[in-house]
């Protein structure tokens, strides 16, 4: 009777599967004409939190993970600094995605919107960005960024984080935060159960 108790607590406990986590930001950052803003921390819900600077003199958007965090980023750079790579609904985001270009332990990650443009970050355009979090957790924001004249505008929407550390996630993507069993696992549960069932009869 014991054995089948623990039978059954082994197949709940392995059906649960990962599974990516929503939040919002809806947070709009805007620069140009000499402005130079304050940092402003965004929160990524249950995956922590990053810095955003609008400053150097309207030059950048700069951000900031905490500890080991980063955002994806392409090979380019300026100072150090390495420019943010931009996805589009439907590519993966994973352990692909963060390789010998990643900044981290507290550098910045940047889009420069005068002088040097990188990338995508010279026109208006919506994407996503990915990242990974100190608790490697990958994740993705959805954003829309704009230019007209010397001001460039950042809208930082809503995103996602796989709840399962290095596991990979579909950029524009939703799924459920509920654990979904597998057909194999709920076939033996059912059996366990039966057996708990025809145990208890006999008794």
């Amino acid at each position: 009777m014991k054995k089948i108790f623990c039978l059954v607590g082994c197949l709940v406990f392995g059906s649960v599967n990962a599974a990516s986590i929503s939040f919002d930001v809806n947070q709009t950052f805007a620069q140009g004409g000499g402005a130079d803003l304050i940092d402003t921390t965004v929160s990524l819900g249950g995956a922590g939190s990053f810095t955003v600077d609008p400053g150097s003199a309207s030059s950048y958007f700069d951000f900031k993970f905490p500890g080991s965090g980063t955002f994806s980023t392409i090979s380019t750079q300026i100072g150090g600094y390495y420019f943010l790579d931009s996805y589009s609904m439907g590519d993966t985001i994973g352990s692909g995605n963060f390789g010998t270009h990643t900044s981290s332990v507290d550098d910045w990650d940047t889009i420069l919107v005068s002088g040097t443009i990188a990338g995508v970050w010279g026109n208006s355009h919506d994407g996503y960005l990915g990242f990974l979090t100190s608790s490697n957790l990958f994740g993705w924001i959805e954003y829309e960024f704009s230019r007209v004249g010397s001001i460039s505008t950042l809208s930082l929407l809503s995103g996602e984080y796989n709840n399962v550390a290095y596991a990979d996630i579909v950029a524009g993507t939703s799924s459920s935060i509920s654990a979904v069993p597998e057909p194999t696992s709920l076939a033996l549960l059912g059996l366990g159960l039966a057996g708990i069932c025809f145990s208890t009869r006999k008794a």
